[in-house]
């Protein structure tokens, strides 16, 4: 199962002020918008997608747009006709991710990166960085820095990011590197646990951080991390996918992700259904 489909992942987004449905053991995630009605998601289906039951909360919800993101490629094109669904022309959630195995010994693990991100591993190692489990106000503190060294106003970041730790609890790892001897955070990553999958949600570096590699050592803390909590897999959670050039600025954190290897997944293009419902 999808983390979007998870019970955890649905407390987090009734936190969010969206209401849940479940149909057939479905998320449906509806949120009431003024004048309009609602918008409706659905994330990441991993059964047969129940049309009919859609169209009939569609219906009830007065939404003005259901945006249906699956996560397998066996939809019936009738369908897609019958309830009038086209392409959506820009994504909400990442269509394209690299997951990896990490059934494995460490070495194996660490021997199947790429040679320059095992090389980047070792020189992160030497350059004395330490990297454990932190605490959320350690994330919090990095993100900010990082946002506004874009020149972006973190606002609501911080009450995203609790949210979503109160959601996942203890299934939310916060993976930290600093300097030892020394409190400042030079990078991190939040780490939220599903069934057998761990997935790299938000991560954050300072300048220097990025200097002496270490999201590199996160990455590789964050594998081993993972399987000590039984995990199987490990999701990258997004790459830049080719169908959608208007997110070309992902090609950066692409190239950094393919150098841990793994396999690449593409999940079928996202669709959008839209009606006019206007109260008033």
């Amino acid at each position: 199962m999808n983390i979007r489909q998870s019970p955890e992942y649905s407390q987090f987004i009734k936190s969010l002020g969206w209401q849940v449905q479940k149909v057939k053991g479905i998320n449906i995630f509806i949120k009431k918008i003024p004048v309009l009605g609602s918008i409706i998601k659905i994330q990441r289906i991993e059964k047969e997608i129940p049309f009919e039951e859609i169209e009939k909360i569609t219906k009830e919800e007065k939404a003005f747009q259901v945006i249906l993101e699956p996560g397998f490629d066996k939809i019936n094109p009738n369908d897609l006709k019958k309830y009038k669904y086209k392409p959506l022309s820009s994504p909400f959630i990442p269509t394209k991710t690299i997951i990896k195995n990490i059934e494995k010994s460490d070495e194996e693990i660490l021997n199947s990166f790429s040679k320059n991100k095992k090389r980047d591993v070792f020189c992160a190692q030497k350059r004395g960085l330490l990297v454990k489990e932190g605490i959320l106000d350690d994330f919090l503190k990095l993100k900010k820095e990082y946002l506004l060294k874009k020149f972006i106003i973190p606002f609501g970041v911080n009450k995203e990011i609790k949210l979503l730790s109160q959601a996942f609890k203890n299934k939310a790892k916060f993976v930290i590197a600093s300097e030892k001897d020394k409190k400042i955070s030079l990078a991190g990553a939040i780490i939220l646990i599903n069934e057998d999958t761990a997935y790299y949600w938000q991560a954050a570096a300072t300048d220097k951080g990025k200097k002496l590699l270490a999201p590199t050592l996160v990455v590789w803390e964050a594998l081993k991390l993972a399987k000590k909590e039984g995990c199987r897999y490990f999701d990258f959670e997004g790459i830049y996918d080719e169908r959608f050039p208007q997110n070309k600025s992902w090609q950066g954190f692409t190239h950094f992700k393919k150098g841990f290897r793994g396999e690449e997944i593409i999940y079928p293009a996202p669709l959008v259904k839209t009606r006019l419902h206007i109260t008033f």
